[in-house]
């Protein structure tokens, strides 16, 4: 009995240690307990009905199915907010692990916003947007995005906006 007990504790660390991310498995695993963190994982086959049987674009549609999973943390709580900044806190672990590339980073005032990607030849394979400041929320995207798929979603020219998809 004590064997198997053993042996699936080795298993299941073994499954869960397959998925960490430096600063972002820590991020999820220090704050989704906490009041007024809201935590949301989405898997690819939830993502693949939606794109299957949404009222969707086609370009909306091929986004969709190429994302393997999502995962959400937002901080809905004021005191929580202020006293803390997601972006200062796992902004060096996830650039130290030298997988990430550093796509964008805004600094506006007591809000920063940074954005990850992940690359594997020619699609991105993952991409993490990670906002601290007066609200905080680390979002982490995995599947294989082919660029040219956003290109014609992403909208440049509203100058009063960070970034603006067409959907």
């Amino acid at each position: 009995m004590k064997r198997a007990l053993i042996l699936l504790a080795a298993i299941l660390f073994l499954f869960s240690s397959c998925d960490y991310e430096p600063g972002i498995s820590e991020a999820f695993a220090k704050y989704r307990f906490k009041e007024g963190v809201t935590t949301i994982t989405v898997p690819g086959w939830v993502i693949g009905l939606a794109a299957r049987y949404g009222d969707l674009e086609k370009s909306e549609r091929e986004i969709l199915e190429c994302i393997d999973k999502v995962r959400v943390l937002v901080v809905e709580n004021e005191d929580l907010n202020a006293r803390i900044n997601l972006n200062e806190e796992f902004n060096r672990k996830i650039n130290m692990k030298n997988d990430f590339e550093e796509l964008m980073s805004v600094h506006h005032q007591q809000d920063d916003v940074t954005i990850f990607g992940k690359t594997d030849g020619e699609v991105m394979t993952e991409m993490v947007i990670l906002v601290g400041g007066d609200d905080n929320a680390l979002i982490y995207i995995r599947g294989e995005i082919r660029p040219e798929l956003l290109n014609d979603k992403i909208n440049l020219s509203q100058t009063d906006r960070l970034l603006s998809l067409k959907f």
